[in-house]
């Protein structure tokens, strides 16, 4: 069981030193200016007293055996925080944290995403691979969920048998999301959540079952504003345009078939026919049902409206001779009716010689 102290860090700040150059020594009146603290691998249980150190920027408390956090309200300038691979239940004691901007929690026992409604500079939130109990999944407290949605940059839920993404709904700031190895399995509910990500760039589902549906990448770049990459692969602009123009085809097609045309327009509108006849047709069809039929009355059609009878070919008048037992039609040429040559002759009057006057 070890606590971290001031102590513990005069001591640690000597061992450096020390590797570094044996002929420097710590001043320990000049510790208050520690940016950076490196106290990993520590075997550390618990957070003490050490308000000493305001100025501290970088913390590293990572694979120690940290339970709770505790004894942060001093560094209101810390921007980098490092807790993986401890045993933390719980996330709590950060709200002094205002300038906070990268906070690492993998690899604990958190369920519960909670404590942040004070850190509106968070940037980067690590909480990959907690050790959830059966039947649960981690989940976001939702007033720290409002916080985060307007801040958070990059956000890394991956192995933490999430089955939905509806917390991270309207995170606008949102640009990297790591989702790996969840239970993640409703692509509508996936792709409504991903349609309000308007600045996500780069998205990782490898590892769920969503993956598997049909045409689960299509629906999610179609409904994207900005993807550019979807698990490890590059989403090009025409990529997306052209999945969109497909969407947009698709959905026309679903109400295509969902409003059905009357039995009257559709016939009418197949027609080419005056304004006025349609009308009495969709009429009549509406009046006598469909089986309506249609009666023409021979004696009410005009001369040039009349039907044309042909008689059969074998009866026609151009036929008269029979070949072989086959009926021949007779050539076209034998109707041509020649034209007499007309032979002029000079007359005699033109022969005679004419007298011109004396000049």
């Amino acid at each position: 069981m070890v606590k971290l102290t001031t102590d513990i860090v005069e001591r640690k700040c000597s061992q450096i030193l020390t590797s570094k150059s044996l002929s420097k020594t710590i001043k320990k009146d000049e510790l208050w200016k520690l940016t950076h603290l490196y106290m990993n691998d520590m075997f550390i249980s618990s957070i003490g007293n050490i308000t000493t150190y305001r100025s501290l920027k970088v913390l590293y408390l990572q694979n120690n055996n940290i339970s709770k956090i505790k004894n942060l309200h001093f560094a209101y300038n810390l921007t980098h925080l490092y807790l993986q691979h401890n045993t933390i239940t719980k996330m709590e004691n950060l709200e002094s944290l205002e300038n906070l901007q990268k906070l690492y929690l993998g690899h604990n026992n958190i369920i519960v995403v909670e404590g942040l409604e004070n850190a509106k500079k968070l940037q980067e939130l690590h909480i990959e691979s907690q050790k959830i109990p059966l039947g649960e999944s981690l989940c976001f407290e939702p007033r720290s969920a409002f916080i985060l949605s307007m801040c958070l940059k990059v956000l890394n839920i991956s192995e933490n048998k999430i089955t939905s993404l509806r917390n991270l709904i309207r995170f606008q700031e949102l640009h990297t999301l790591n989702a790996k190895n969840n239970l993640i399995n409703n692509v509508d509910d996936l792709t409504a959540t991903i349609s309000t990500l308007i600045s996500l760039k780069d998205l990782s589902l490898q590892g769920n079952p969503v993956t598997t549906s049909y045409r689960y990448k299509e629906n999610l770049i179609a409904n994207s504003v900005s993807l550019a990459n979807l698990d490890g692969k590059i989403v090009t602009d025409i990529c997306r345009n052209f999945m969109k123009k497909f969407k947009i085809e698709k959905y026309n097609q679903r109400i295509k078939k969902a409003t059905k045309i009357p039995l009257g327009d559709d016939i009418t509108n197949s027609l080419n026919l005056p304004p006025a006849f349609k009308k009495s047709i969709s009429r009549a069809i509406f009046q006598h049902g469909p089986h309506l039929s249609i009666t023409i009355n021979p004696e009410s059609l005009s001369v040039e409206s009349q039907l044309h009878v042909f008689p059969p070919w074998k009866s026609a008048s151009g036929i008269r001779s029979t070949k072989d037992n086959h009926i021949t039609p007779r050539p076209f040429w034998n109707n041509v009716i020649k034209n007499k040559e007309i032979h002029l002759t000079r007359s005699h009057a033109n022969n005679k010689a004419i007298a011109l006057p004396l000049i």
